[in-house]
């Protein structure tokens, strides 16, 4: 269904979910920061809708009413394009002022550098939506137990809080001793 895109298969993560395409769309939008789709099919008929996007990245669905999604996270047009530039010899037909106000970034190596992380974090976070995780509250660590014998045997004596005033008082000193002088 949704097969290669012209910034190629090292730019694609495919994923099979088990409820509808909106579910996983309205967890992308609620904790991971993704703005919602249109819908809009960038790279033609039968190529994938997208739900989501966030920095330059796309998740696409091939069907929003099944039960079971399957999804794809993939470059936008706009950084496809790019990708596919650099990737084809064609870098420079983009000068470092085009690349800086398309992508934020200062040059191809930024850019791609940043293009990587943005494609990991993209699908590390589809992945934890489509395991139904993201947005979970982490479980807290269990408290540790109280060892019963440490308890028993060192009873609080004292609960009267310590002040250094306890140990200020007047004490008398022998005629004639200084300090010093």
């Amino acid at each position: 269904m949704f097969g290669l895109y012209p910034s190629g298969p090292a730019w694609v993560r495919h994923f099979t979910a088990t409820v509808p395409a909106r579910e996983i769309q309205q967890l992308l939008v609620k904790h991971a920061g993704f703005v919602a789709g249109l819908f809009h099919q960038p790279f033609g008929a039968q190529r994938g809708a997208v739900i989501a996007q966030r920095n330059g990245f796309v998740v696409m669905t091939d069907d929003l009413e099944a039960s079971h999604a399957e999804l794809v996270v993939a470059p936008d047009v706009e950084l496809t394009n790019l990708l596919w530039s650099q990737s084809s010899g064609y870098a420079n037909q983009w000068s470092a002022r085009e690349l800086h106000a398309l992508t934020g970034c200062d040059g191809w190596e930024s850019l791609l550098k940043a293009a990587g992380n943005w494609f990991s974090r993209a699908g590390d976070d589809l992945a934890l939506a489509v395991a139904g995780t993201l947005g979970a509250k982490p479980v807290a660590p269990a408290a540790p137990a109280i060892d019963p014998v440490l308890s028993v045997s060192f009873p609080d004596d004292d609960d009267a809080p310590w002040l250094p005033s306890d140990y200020l008082h007047e004490t008398p000193f022998a005629e004639g001793m200084s300090c010093g002088h």
